[in-house]
């Protein structure tokens, strides 16, 4: 049985959980928001250091470092959905297993999300074939990841069944709507943040283009935020053996 509702009223449930996550975990949203452009600042200015491959593993490791800091608050955004619970604290513990759990996944999906930039940057390639190469890597990734997606809330809510082989079995046949909720609900913001970032980043003036970096940091905060209230739903819709 599909479980799953149509894609507008997903993303219209999604924005009415991001509100209700801003108004009952305020605290916390304040912290992760702060800490996420403390890192936009950071990542803008490491972003040209060297040589391609160089350059990609500095983004790799920024993004990691991403997870491991906003982990506390993404578990808490999950776990807000799924079971009601809202807190005010921001427990960075990284000895808690729950927290070493979740954070490994984000790193498995941070390295998924670096493997083409990465294979691109070693492989000498003629330029079709590296476009070629770099779009079906890309498609790959994103197949895998959206069939993933539920293995993080599962985790946040210390479910028993999680499997990569669960998660897959649990999202068969529904990787296209999960792509279409996210990519709806992530347009508006993105959109914005592009014109924004754009108009400052236009100026080619090193303390304008940081203000660039931080409103796509911002804007990455929010569109994170929706997607993670989109993968609690989802696993609230779809979970099964990963809930086992």
């Amino acid at each position: 049985m599909d479980h799953m509702p149509g894609v507008i009223d997903a993303v219209k449930r999604a924005y009415l959980d991001l509100r209700a996550v801003y108004e009952h975990l305020n605290n916390l949203v304040m912290t992760a928001f702060l800490l996420t452009l403390a890192l936009s600042a950071i990542g803008f200015f490491l972003s040209g250091l060297g040589f391609a491959l160089l350059s990609q593993l500095v983004h790799l490791a920024v993004h990691i470092a991403f997870g491991f800091v906003l982990t506390p608050y993404l578990i808490a955004v999950h776990r807000f959905i799924i079971l009601g619970e809202a807190t005010s604290r921001y427990d960075l513990e990284p000895g808690d297993a729950r927290f070493q759990r979740f954070f490994g996944w984000t790193v498995v999906f941070a390295l998924l999300s670096a493997v083409p930039a990465i294979l691109l940057s070693i492989v000498p390639l003629p330029g079709f074939l590296r476009a070629l190469l770099g779009l079906v890597l890309a498609i790959a990734v994103l197949v895998v990841t959206l069939r993933l997606i539920i293995v993080l809330p599962a985790v946040a809510v210390d479910s028993r069944g999680v499997t990569w082989q669960n998660a897959m079995a649990d999202t068969d046949g529904y990787a296209l709507r999960i792509f279409l909720i996210g990519l709806a609900a992530s347009i508006p913001v993105a959109l914005a943040a592009g014109i924004l970032a754009g108009l400052f980043g236009s100026f080619r003036f090193v303390l304008l283009e940081l203000v660039a970096a931080l409103i796509l940091g911002a804007a990455g905060f929010v569109i994170a935020s929706l997607l993670v209230v989109i993968a609690s739903r989802i696993y609230e819709w779809l979970a099964d053996r990963v809930r086992a």
